[in-house]
């Protein structure tokens, strides 16, 4: 079965205000008659700088009630509403202020980044290019502007800001880490890590670089260095539930599932409501062999958000597992009517069908499952076997070929695979396969199953009874084995060994 993973969480990119809203004045001047809207808009700063984000706005409000031409007030309180995560009122405080004063370089360098958060990437770059002409020198405004690009997907306009940001600023840490990320898109990891560590020499607490170096080395393969990157940024922010995800996910690729869970569950103290949490701790408890607790934590996923295909489609594989069929199959609907482009919910719905002899009905999960995402080693492994069922060896080979192609360390694959040649009477090969299989999950019964009849074709009683055993021994209930070893046992003379297997 195939348990769904949500998206990991997106690389850090550096945020680059151009300025402040400002220090606020020494002292702020008294009048008879009141503020007027110069000192209102010095006492917003005042409040902006200690994070008092709506007394800032209201006092910002009242300056320009006062003044309706102060242009600082209405860019002021643009700061202030994208702090709160108010793009569009940002946007148009902006926008006033550039209609007052249209040489001010601060107010298109903020627009430009408050419109690439609004996915308008290409007015982020037009206000990056006019806050350029207006101050040919400002690193912030390529350090924007390259991420706008970034957002685009030019990998190469962004790099090519980034290093213009550097040029102008060797100090400014943040377009080292913003370079990092587009080097990584570029499948640069190496030059990534080197930027990651250039960012964090010049601001050794950059959470955001620490931790997209440990996505870097991740990617190649250095868990250790990974975990110890997520470490320091959880360190710097203990409330940084993306690293808390991203070092739960390097753990459970270590096997390390209560370190998973411990994980996990931080996220879900930060944000009790993290249906995808939810998710990926029931996965944890899967691994773990807490059936249960997996259950409980895919329910709780779908009581938070009835929306999460992934969650509803590893339930089902719970439902399965534990041989609630009709259960599983409903799960399995329910993931595609959520969201039909859900490849594991076709091949796992693909997998009771066949199971139940639909191997048409299977073989079309299977295949719509790859139309989805033509990487997925399962449905190609699955389809291998379906071919197999149905007496198709060269075919059974050719799907299983294209797995391990993808995924050389793919057991099911050799094993399925295995099965084909044996049909063809290629004993060499099948045992190779099985081999690898079994080098691979050493407590996988059905290859040793398979083993067995192979040695037992080659005329190895002796193996194949040891295989038999073996498959027996990690699966007690598996009939299929039973039989198999009656058969050897018999042919050896064993014939009381034979029918205590058989009765």
């Amino acid at each position: 079965m195939l348990f769904c993973r949500a998206a990991s969480p997106a690389l850090a990119l550096a945020i680059a205000f151009s300025l402040s809203a400002g220090a606020p004045p020494t002292s702020v001047p008294k009048k008879n008659a009141g503020k007027d809207a110069v000192t209102y808009n010095d006492s917003g700063s005042d409040k902006y700088s200690k994070g008092d984000l709506d007394g800032a706005i209201s006092d910002y409000n009242q300056a320009i009630a006062l003044n309706p031409k102060l242009a600082k007030a209405y860019y002021n309180r643009g700061l202030a509403r994208y702090d709160k995560g108010n793009l569009d009122e940002a946007i148009a405080d902006y926008d006033q202020a550039i209609k007052l004063n249209p040489k001010f370089e601060d107010a298109y360098v903020n627009r430009a980044m408050a419109r690439d958060d609004n996915d308008d990437h290409d007015g982020a770059i037009a206000d990056g290019n006019e806050a350029l002409k207006l101050n040919p020198r400002d690193a912030f405004a390529y350090n924007n502007r390259g991420w706008a690009h970034y957002h685009k997907g030019d990998l190469d306009a962004a790099i090519e800001d980034y290093n213009l940001a550097i040029k102008l600023d060797p100090t400014m840490s943040q377009p080292y880490n913003d370079r990092g990320v587009a080097e990584r898109d570029k499948g640069e990891i190496a030059q990534a890590i080197d930027d990651y560590t250039r960012a964090i020499a010049l601001n050794p607490k950059d959470d955001q670089a620490y931790y997209n170096r440990a996505v870097a080395r991740d990617d190649k393969g250095d868990t250790e260095g990974a975990l110890a990157d997520y470490d320091q940024a959880i360190r710097i922010d203990p409330k940084y539930t993306d690293a808390y995800v991203s070092r739960a996910e390097v753990k459970a690729e270590r096997e390390d599932w209560d370190g998973a869970i411990a994980d996990y569950n931080r996220v879900l103290e930060l944000n009790p409501k993290d249906s995808a949490a939810c998710d990926e701790r029931g996965l944890a408890w899967y691994h773990k062999g807490n059936q249960s607790a997996a259950l409980a934590d895919y329910n709780q996923a779908l009581q938070i958000d009835p929306k999460n295909a992934n969650a509803c489609n590893n339930h089902g594989n719970i439902e399965k597992a534990l041989g609630n069929l009709s259960a599983a199959m409903s799960d399995y609907n329910q993931a595609l009517l959520i969201d039909p482009k859900c490849d594991c919910a076709y091949n796992d719905r693909g997998t009771i069908k066949q199971a139940q002899g639909d191997l048409a009905g299977a073989a079309d999960d299977y295949a719509q499952a790859l139309q989805l995402n033509a990487k997925n080693t399962e449905a190609l492994s699955n389809l291998s076997s379906v071919h197999s069922a149905k007496g198709n060896w060269a075919d059974a080979i050719s799907f299983a070929n294209r797995a391990i192609q993808i995924d050389g360390d793919f057991p099911q694959a050799y094993n399925n695979r295995g099965v084909a040649k044996y049909h063809q009477h290629d004993m060499i090969g099948a045992l190779a396969d099985y081999d690898r299989a079994l080098q691979i999950d050493p407590n996988d019964e059905h290859a040793y199953n398979n083993r067995g009849l192979a040695l037992q074709a080659s005329g190895d009683l002796e193996g194949a009874l040891a295989d038999f055993d073996l498959a027996i021994q990690i699966n007690p209930q598996f009939s299929q084995a039973q039989r198999n070893r009656a058969w050897a046992k018999w042919r050896t003379g064993d014939v009381w060994g034979a029918l205590g297997d058989l009765f």
